[in-house]
């Protein structure tokens, strides 16, 4: 409302400016003509052209109106009286009798009817009484004229306009992505409190559970609750660690310890760690390696840490029976990582978004597999600090293939 009321302001303004230089115009051609018409007047007057009448009226037997008013001299008064008025635009102008409409003096060529409508009419009885004839101008710029004479004015009101309607797209499409943004974080921390609460709450019912008498004399029944506190341990540690890696991401302060890495002994020491996963949930983990060259120069840490992303995610969005394949192999100078899974696969519209921070497939819930979107996000981030790029294939209801493309290296040294 206060933007629509500025701009009705500013134009009723410059509409009011707009007819207040109209105004001034129109005054200044009145002035001028008049002054010409005195002119004439005077001239009429003089004893001179009073001879000069008198001797043509021997000659005529009646005057006409070109007689009284030369044409030479009106044209001359007209130019010096208008330029006097600063009124330089082009325009036309002609005498012209009120009974016939008839024109007898001026420029008025192909603007007869134009001319006879205009407002600027101004009669010439006091020069010549016979007939009712006027001496009317045409402006056919007047528009631009007055807009030139404003230039300055229109100019700031528009740029000023133009600022200010940006000025408030801007805002509004700040205030919607601080919106997006506000429920992201919000649905980050509602997945972050669920992930962090889940491992929390199973290792202290395990811990209360080997504080029972009938627990305390069976060590078996110790060390399986053991066992559990110890995997929910390590797993909300990986949760910690994998929001901490993102922040000192973000941050630029991470240091990296880039050297040549075997990506095989990678892979093999992170299929060892699901080892246990894939034998409870049914999930076939099958390695192929076929890459000759399998070295390439990064942090061991992180590149760990993005085999364990991808095949966790894997696993995460997998049926029971599912089969995820890690294959490698080269090309073009480069070692090739896919992890192919035959799970729930990614929509179309959603994997643009995919590799963006805290994004998360709103098909994510299902079978109440959460996240925190951080996973994939980390993922793109190492594979460019490296060297590398990622590509995605996926189709809903058939799975996901992520490949991953790393500058391969002459040797290990």
């Amino acid at each position: 409302m206060s933007l629509a009321g500025i701009l009705l302001t500013q134009v009723y303004w410059v509409k009011t400016a707009f007819k207040l230089k109209e105004e001034q115009f129109d005054n200044s051609v009145r002035i001028a003509l008049k002054s010409v018409i005195n002119q004439l007047l005077q001239n009429k007057n003089d004893t001179v052209f009073q001879e000069k009448l008198l001797a043509l009226s021997c000659r005529k037997i009646k005057l006409s109106i070109d007689d009284y008013i030369e044409a030479h001299l009106l044209d001359s008064l007209m130019e010096d009286e208008l330029e006097c008025m600063k009124i330089k635009t082009g325009y036309y102008y002609g005498v012209y009798s009120s009974y016939n409409q008839k024109f007898v003096i001026g420029n008025y060529k192909d603007h007869e009817n134009e001319l006879i409508e205009s407002q600027y009419q101004f009669s010439l009885s006091s020069i010549y009484k016979p007939g009712k004839y006027f001496l009317s101008i045409l402006f056919t710029n007047k528009t631009h004229v007055l807009l030139h004479r404003m230039g300055l004015w229109v100019f700031l009101s528009i740029l000023f306009l133009i600022i200010l309607i940006i000025s408030f797209v801007f805002v509004i499409f700040t205030i919607f992505h601080q919106k997006k943004l506000s429920e992201i974080k919000t649905d980050f921390i509602n997945n972050m409190t669920h992930e962090f609460k889940t491992p929390i709450a199973t290792s202290s019912l395990a811990a209360e559970l080997i504080q029972r008498e009938e627990v305390l004399v069976n060590p078996s029944r110790i060390k399986k609750y053991a066992s559990i506190i110890l995997y929910e341990n390590n797993r909300l540690q990986n949760q910690i660690e994998q929001v901490l890696q993102v922040a000192i991401l973000e941050s630029g302060n991470q240091q990296f310890k880039i050297k040549s890495t075997n990506i095989h002994d990678l892979l093999n020491s992170v299929a060892l760690s699901f080892e246990l996963i894939m034998r409870e949930g049914k999930i076939k983990l099958e390695l192929k390696q076929d890459a000759t060259n399998p070295y390439i120069m990064g942090d061991k840490v992180h590149l760990l840490n993005i085999f364990y992303n991808l095949i966790d995610n894997a696993i995460k969005y997998s049926t029971d029976n599912a089969v995820i394949k890690v294959c490698t192999w080269n090309e073009n100078n480069s070692i090739v990582i896919s992890v192919k899974d035959n799970g729930i696969g990614i929509s179309k519209e959603h994997q643009p978004y995919i590799f963006k921070n805290l994004y998360r497939v709103p098909t994510g819930n299902i079978h109440e597999v959460r996240g925190f979107g951080l996973g994939l996000y980390y993922v793109k981030t190492i594979v460019d600090q490296f060297g590398g790029k990622i590509k995605l294939t996926s189709e809903l209801g058939e799975g996901s293939d992520f490949e991953l493309f790393f500058p391969s290296i002459v040797s290990k040294t």
